[in-house]
């Protein structure tokens, strides 16, 4: 017996009792195992994903166990564990998901030196407010208001995956603006800050509160672009006047 595979047969049953296995970090992806790799290993994932979500909102973070999850997804201990480690792991990728979906609005901005600074932050800021005044967005934000003094290590995760990860994105678009002389700012985190700020206003609050209370398509245009045109006007790039 190699040395490899005694350290194999030692490890088995912790694993299998749900104790020791690898931490599920805010940037880690599902290890490519037989279990996860290929469309079975993805769809399995997602039904695990899909039915966590739905007993966070329906139970709670902290009434929901694994067992409940893997009785509504199917599957095994051993495959939820290969895919997120444990139950915050879960939650984590809840949010990992969220704010990807989030952040592909920035994505053909991104990609597109052609797109104007004006239709860039447009397009994005619509899709972040529609995105965060998601149901499943605003369930999610709800299970950390109730459950954050319960469980910190997830609410800070939070703020890493969301708020900071969009900042730094969106601080990179306007960095690349500004050194293109697209525009003129002179901190581009403290301006994505204010720039999202603006955008969002009191709408995921307000959607919290009065989850009934959701603007209409067409306000939120107006909205938006009323935001999007006030941050220009205070960013737009000085012209030097010839003496």
């Amino acid at each position: 017996m190699t040395s490899s595979q005694k350290a194999q047969i030692e490890k088995a049953p912790i694993e299998k009792a749900g104790i020791g296995h690898p931490p599920t970090t805010a940037t880690a992806g599902p290890t490519c195992g037989p279990a996860t790799c290929g469309p079975r290993g993805l769809a399995r994932r997602q039904a695990i994903l899909t039915a966590a979500r739905r007993l966070f909102v329906e139970k709670g973070f902290g009434k929901t166990t694994l067992s409940d999850i893997i009785a509504v997804a199917g599957g095994s201990r051993a495959t939820l564990y290969e895919h997120f480690g444990d139950k915050e792991g879960l939650f984590r990728a809840i949010m990992e998901e969220d704010n990807a979906m989030i952040l592909s609005g920035l994505a053909p901005a991104q990609a597109d030196e052609r797109v104007t600074p004006e239709a860039g932050l447009t397009a994005f800021a619509l899709h972040l407010v529609k995105a965060l005044l998601n149901e499943e967005t605003t369930a999610t934000v709800r299970i950390l208001i109730a459950e954050g003094d319960r469980v910190p290590d997830i609410t800070e995760a939070f703020f890493r995956i969301g708020p900071e990860n969009a900042i730094g994105r969106l601080a990179d678009y306007l960095k690349r603006l500004s050194d293109s002389g697209d525009l003129s700012i002179d901190d581009p985190a403290a301006a994505a800050q204010a720039f999202l700020g603006m955008v969002t206003g009191n709408l995921l609050v307000r959607r919290l509160i009065l989850p009934q209370s959701a603007p209409a398509i067409p306000d939120l245009d107006r909205y938006v672009r009323q935001a999007v045109r006030l941050f220009l006007n205070g960013a737009c790039a000085r012209v030097t006047k010839a003496g």
